[in-house]
């Protein structure tokens, strides 16, 4: 499979206009349905990248818009035997949470050739997915309103700092990590969270955010000066003249793991596996580290000059901190209440 810069920018006629409630792809089985998140990723997917799979397929396709807990509640309605759709893309937090009740197809190189050619942190637990999107998590500031810049996570609670921060809410995986983190760099473990809350508490009070695009205008307007934020829309607000910068954190960077998995009792389980390796060659793993800073976890790509300023290097992103989202899970319950209790 090769592509042109041309061919990827190609929009799609194709496209079928589904208006995706529930499980479409039952009643439209010649429709390829996979889901992608909203906005620009929606966007950029439907015209950029899937026109390339529908035409290499020969079939029409539409996208399930959604957010990672809503396609994990459709899953379980659903059950094993009847997915929704072939292939599935979900943060590790979520693949987690299903990865071992049966969905999932074991990914090999032998059904996904790519995976040949990928970093090693990103083949995830029990082979159930493989990252093929990797999102760096850095720290972004104000360049006029920060006189030092900070250097790492632990900076975030430099006095300098106090009523300038930004966070995300603890039910975005970006908050569960620097908790999980905090947890081990202030307290005695990853799990120790009546530490990490109480040094969260220090913080308050502060904007908790969604997801990352709600936090790029509080950044944009002034009404914050520092926040972790995912490095695409430091490039965003970059290209807007926000006078803003980055640093990766001296602890390490950490990232969001997007993985790609596929439903084992899927009709169209062999074009689920044709789609992730799709999304891992070098050609649609370049295009997103060109239009998204999203990390390549394809090791045969070679960024251009424009890109090495950022850290999206195979040698950077896999020194990136990474968590165990299977025993995340079994203390996110009691995270999450102690900290909206407690914040």
């Amino acid at each position: 499979m090769t592509f042109s810069r041309r061919d990827l920018l190609k929009t799609s006629a194709g496209a079928a206009a589904l208006g995706l409630m529930g499980f479409p792809a039952m009643a439209q089985t010649d429709t390829f349905i996979v889901n992608m998140f909203g906005g620009r990723w929606e966007n950029d997917w439907r015209t950029y990248i899937m026109p390339q799979f529908s035409e290499q397929i020969g079939r029409p396709f539409d996208l399930d818009v959604g957010l990672g807990m809503a396609w994990i509640s459709n899953f379980r309605a659903a059950g094993v035997d009847n997915p929704p759709f072939p292939a599935v893309m979900l943060n590790e937090k979520y693949t987690a949470m299903i990865r071992n009740d049966g969905y999932f197809e074991e990914l090999t190189p032998e059904k996904i050739p790519n995976m040949a050619d990928v970093i090693e942190p990103a083949i995830l637990k029990g082979n159930t997915a493989v990252t093929g999107m990797l999102a760096p998590l850095v720290i972004a500031y104000r360049t006029d309103l920060v006189d030092e810049p900070p250097k790492g996570w632990a900076d975030l609670w430099a006095p300098r700092f106090r009523g300038q921060i930004g966070l995300y809410k603890i039910t975005n995986s970006a908050a569960t990590m620097m908790a999980l983190w905090a947890g081990e760099h202030f307290g005695s473990g990853r799990d120790d969270i009546e530490t990490a809350v109480a040094k969260f508490k220090e913080l308050a009070p502060f904007p908790q955010i969604g997801y990352s695009a709600q936090l790029t205008p509080l950044l944009t307007q002034g009404q914050i000066a520092v926040a972790p934020i995912d490095l695409g829309e430091v490039k965003t607000m970059q290209e807007q003249g926000v006078p803003i910068d980055f640093v990766v954190p001296e602890e390490g960077m950490m990232v969001f793991d997007h993985s790609f998995s596929v439903f084992k009792n899927s009709p169209d389980k062999a074009l689920g596996e044709e789609y992730v390796n799709f999304v891992l060659s070098p050609e649609i793993q370049l295009w997103m580290a060109e239009n998204w800073l999203i990390a390549p976890t394809n090791k045969t790509v070679e960024l251009p000059e424009e890109l090495q300023k950022w850290p999206l290097q195979p040698e950077v992103v896999s020194q990136a901190i990474r968590f165990d989202w299977d025993k995340t899970l079994a203390i996110m319950p009691e995270l999450n209440d102690l900290w909206e209790r407690t914040i």
